[in-house]
């Protein structure tokens, strides 16, 4: 019987690390179909997005996902925890998505299982430990983090890593809705989530984003697939051309 992967993204744009992202999860869960519920116009923290919402699902279904939902703009822009249940809910009411794949800067499923229930149960002795460490006056983020740590009595970073902490409010939001749908996270690799740079022609969003700003085409052809980088270009003659006539029409 064919299976499905869920994913959630924003392909802002769709870049190579998408892509093996996309591949490593049908390997790994050996599914045929995979369906993305992705950002529309506005994507988190309320920016626009670089390209329109229908060139950006474009993207995804030339390089292998054979379904885009869009999500409504209500989570879109909403805080992490919003953005994944909203994600997250559309999916399990398919009825038919059988696996959640996501990118993780730890990879490691069980640990981020682990702090889900944690934060989801939210055991007496952790609570205490959040209180004291907001009462020092730290941000609730911080707090969180260092009282997970000494809950857990290790140090670690998990819970400080975008990715990690957008996994998490997965896990939480299928355990919430008590669904079905297997997780697995995937290891980002070569690029952190912020970074700038091309290494072993992987790209972060913000540094193709970047690139775009310093007009730098021949770098990010480097690390997008040509079907988006076509879309892409596309695009920015078509802005440039309307600039123009805006400019000449005196507007």
């Amino acid at each position: 019987m064919s299976k499905t992967i869920g994913i959630v993204s924003e392909y802002n744009p769709f870049h190579n690390g998408h892509l093996y992202h996309l591949q490593k999860s049908k390997e790994i869960t050996e599914c045929e179909y995979s369906i993305c519920v992705m950002s529309g116009n506005f994507i988190q923290r309320g920016n626009t997005a670089i390209i329109d919402k229908w060139s950006r699902a474009k993207m995804a279904l030339l390089n292998g996902i054979d379904l885009v939902i869009e999500l409504p703009i209500l989570y879109a822009i909403s805080s992490a925890e919003n953005f994944a249940y909203g994600a997250v809910s559309i999916l399990n009411s398919l009825g038919t998505v059988d696996y959640l794949s996501f990118g993780s800067e730890s990879g490691n499923i069980s640990g981020l299982k682990q702090i889900a229930d944690i934060l989801i149960s939210e055991p007496a002795e952790y609570k205490k430990f959040l209180d004291s460490e907001l009462r020092t006056g730290i941000s609730f983020p911080k707090a969180r983090e260092n009282a997970l740590n000494i809950y857990l009595d290790k140090k670690s970073n998990i819970i400080s890593k975008p990715n990690n902490i957008l996994g998490i409010e997965y896990l939480k939001a299928l355990n919430k809705l008590k669904s079905s749908i297997t997780p697995i996270a995937i290891k980002r690799e070569n690029v952190d989530y912020n970074q700038n740079g091309n290494v072993n022609n992987f790209a972060s969003a913000t540094g193709i984003r970047n690139m775009l700003n310093n007009n730098e085409l021949e770098g990010i052809q480097k690390v997008i697939p040509e079907d988006s980088f076509q879309i892409l270009n596309e695009k920015l003659k078509v802005h440039s051309e309307e600039f123009l006539l805006e400019r000449q029409s005196g507007f």
